[in-house]
């Protein structure tokens, strides 16, 4: 019958205007609303459709009471495992296109299917005991529904897969699906599968005992895996595996049947699984951040001090530990992985008044139901939390009882309820201030691996053109052009308009090039394309007879390049930093320690040399950047704003480091705003306005008309 509707649901698919992925979606809702009933139905063994003994013992054990074999009863613990995980696994297919999803569903979901036909008696005995399987029943008709959908779902992704095999069907695919699947049945793991093999263990998971520790130990694991695992994966599998997870903490807090007003979820570790689901389901912001400041400081109090007293494998402190594991950890991920911004203040106090509104309700509620049956909802109405601190007197000596009638007394331990009010308060502060420095410490430290990654890479072009022995003949160029630009153009994305239009420029060895022009005529752009950090969009540029565009490495290797916001490694030293410069451009080590040495002396740079580059004032920054720029000795070197912000003798040194360089047969390029500097060092300079050149002009032949740069500049810039 599944194979009939399924390829019936392609035929309409392929021969009609019935869109595939609409099919998909259709079943995936219809899979979640029949998983819902089931979910929330009950079943004639101890309340759970996954318990098979009767009495407290071990599947080790030839004396235990079970409803199947050893074997048999260990395999369909097995199946009903792998079912609940591909039902959320076809749930979301609908909506992700992942190919591990697919090929997941595709091949292990269909054998899952195919094993849950041939064993449907046995589940119906799992339902409802030995000797009461009733086929036709609201329960069994339920799972018949449940496996035809999942059956369809599972069939039309094995489809998907087998018509598009060169997409799907390869071997690092394959691979990421089998281990997607393994990772996940640790969510979906039964939450009486410990008692099913093991029995009771007999301990307790508290008080810091072996077994609350390692569960303690789980949760940061958890944690910190999840990060490492996901960090650097598409938004789109972000996603997955967020929504993945949260509905596993739904299923999971469901698993176990709740009866009463007990069994509400109002508790707060409760209300932070719903709206986990809800939160990442459906992209409310709102419900996510209430969660992450508020439940994750109930959830972490949990789990360092459980108030529960049962054994550690029975279901109930399984799941105990499940939905506060994942009340914990899904919105400290969610910030930490970017699916959520990171949290502001203003966030914190809308968290704050909802708490607030939480808080009383709660306070009431609590105080309302315990006249018909005992609730705890916050723990506003026991001793849990004032017994641990010593405060039970303060707590029931401060009371305020208002009567309704005869039946119904609503009393408040007004005092311990402020307390732990204000208490609570003060914890989310506590709590988003750690993890806003963890998050700004990985932060750093990733970021950090990732820049030592690119560096590695930039070494690895370098030593390329090492071995093919051509570095020599690339830095001992003897042209006299050193620069050349020709009809260079650019213009960013789909704007009609050039940043810079048709510009050409020449500049040969042993020049100070000056390059002037108002803010936005195109200066940056122009030596953005010219060092290779931005294309070309129109032209040619080239660099000691080297074209950027066709042998940007080369052309590199001749440029030393001062940026206008001294972009640097901060949490490199600056010793460190100069020996990456100066590895990229293999200078020798003689050679680069008589150079440092050099710069450090001039530019008053040794006693910090050796400290982290963060510590650095922007001046140091600057001047280190310039050493860096020189350690090769480049023929071109290109500076767009040196001075801007530097005191006079810093400003100084660079201006004479400009002069001499040129002197030495080099070429010195650089753009700056202050006139007076570039008439005092230049030999030429040139002048941008809106994007064009306006010309080319001699300070020397300036000079004999009696011209100064300024009155040139003026000149033409005064239209703008």
């Amino acid at each position: 019958m599944i194979l009939v509707f399924a390829f019936l649901l392609i035929y309409l698919s392929k021969n009609s205007n019935v869109d595939f992925s609409k099919i998909l979606k259709v079943l995936s809702v219809s899979l979640f609303i029949v998983y819902m009933f089931r979910l929330f139905s009950s079943d004639l063994i101890d309340g759970t459709f996954n318990l098979f003994k009767i009495v407290q013992s071990s599947l080790i054990t030839p004396e235990s009471t079970w409803f199947f074999s050893g074997f048999k009863t260990f395999f369909i613990i097995l199946l009903r495992w792998l079912t609940v995980m591909f039902v959320a696994f076809g749930i979301v297919s609908g909506y992700f296109k992942q190919p591990t999803l697919k090929i997941s569903l595709g091949f292990l979901g269909t054998l899952v299917v195919v094993l849950n036909i041939i064993f449907f008696q046995s589940h119906l005995t799992a339902f409802f005991g030995p000797g009461s399987e009733e086929l036709i029943s609201l329960r069994g008709i339920q799972y018949m529904v449940e496996t035809v959908l999942l059956g369809l779902i599972t069939i039309l992704n094995l489809y998907t897969v087998l018509t598009n095999k060169k997409t799907y069907l390869n071997v690092p695919l394959i691979r990421r699906a089998i281990f997607v699947t393994f990772i996940s049945m640790v969510a979906f793991m039964p939450q009486s599968l410990l008692y099913n093999l093991f029995g009771n263990s007999g301990v307790v998971a508290d008080e810091f005992t072996p077994i609350h520790r390692i569960t303690i130990y789980f949760t940061f694991v958890f944690m910190i895996l999840g990060y490492l695992l996901m960090r650097n994966q598409k938004q789109e599998d972000k996603n997955l595996f967020f929504v993945i997870l949260a509905l596993s903490g739904f299923f999971q807090f469901f698993y176990v049947r709740r009866s009463g007003l007990g069994g509400l979820p109002l508790h707060l570790c409760n209300t932070a699984i719903i709206m986990m689901f809800f939160a990442y389901v459906f992209k409310l912001r709102g419900v996510f951040y209430f969660s992450y400041f508020v439940n994750v400081v109930g959830a972490a109090f949990a789990i360092l001090l459980p108030n529960y007293t049962i054994d550690a494998f029975s279901i109930s402190s399984v799941s105990y530990w499940y939905n506060h594991i994942y009340a914990f950890v899904l919105p400290v991920l969610g910030v930490a992985l970017r699916v959520f911004d990171r949290p502001t203040l203003k966030m914190m106090y809308k968290a704050i008044f909802i708490f607030s509104l939480y808080f009383i309700s709660m306070a009431i509620i609590n105080a309302w139901f315990n006249n018909y049956e005992s609730v705890d909802y916050f723990f506003l109405y026991s001793d849990h939390i004032s017994g641990m601190l010593g405060l039970e007197r303060l707590q029931y000596s401060y009371v305020f009882a208002i009567r309704v009638n005869q039946t119904v007394t609503l009393r408040f331990f007004w005092l311990y309820h402020i307390m732990l009010y204000v208490g609570f308060i003060i914890m989310m502060f506590i709590t988003w201030a750690i993890y806003d420095m963890l998050f700004k410490a990985f932060d750093q430290y990733y970021d950090m691996l990732d820049k030592r990654k690119k560096m590695k890479l930039d070494l690895l072009g370098v030593n390329a053109l090492r071995k093919k022995n051509e570095l020599e003949n690339i830095q001992n160029y003897s042209g006299s052009e050193m620069i050349k630009i020709t009809h260079f153009s650019k213009r960013y994305g789909a704007s009609k308009y050039y940043a810079v239009d048709d510009f050409s420029l020449t500049v040969k060895g042993g020049e100070v090039f000056g390059f002037l022009g108002h803010n936005g005529a195109g200066k940056s752009t122009t030596i953005k394309s010219l060092v290779g950090i931005q294309s070309i969009t129109e032209g040619d540029m080239e660099i000691c007879g080297y074209n950027i565009k066709t042998h940007p490495l080369e052309a590199k290797l001749n440029i030393g390049y001062v940026s206008d916001n001294h972009a640097v490694y901060e949490r490199l030293t600056g010793r460190e930093y100069i020996n990456y410069v100066a590895d990229l451009y293999m200078v020798p080590q003689l050679e680069r320690d008589e150079r440092l040495n050099h710069y450090l002396d001039r530019f008053a740079l040794a006693d910090a040399i050796d400290n982290e580059i963060k510590s650095y004032s922007h001046g140091m920054k600057q001047k280190l950047v310039v050493i860096s720029s020189l350690i090769h000795d480049p023929k071109v070197w290109i500076l767009d704003e040196p001075l801007t912000g530097l005191d006079p003798t810093s400003s100084h040194q660079i201006k004479d480091e400009m002069r001499e360089h040129a002197n030495r047969g080099n070429t010195v390029f650089f753009s700056s705003h202050v006139i007076e500097v570039v008439e005092k060092i230049c030999d030429r300079i040139a002048i941008i306005r809106r994007g064009k050149l306006v010309g080319i002009f001699e300070i020397a032949k300036l000079k004999e008309q009696g011209l100064t740069l300024e009155q040139l500049y003026l000149l033409h810039v005064k239209k703008d």
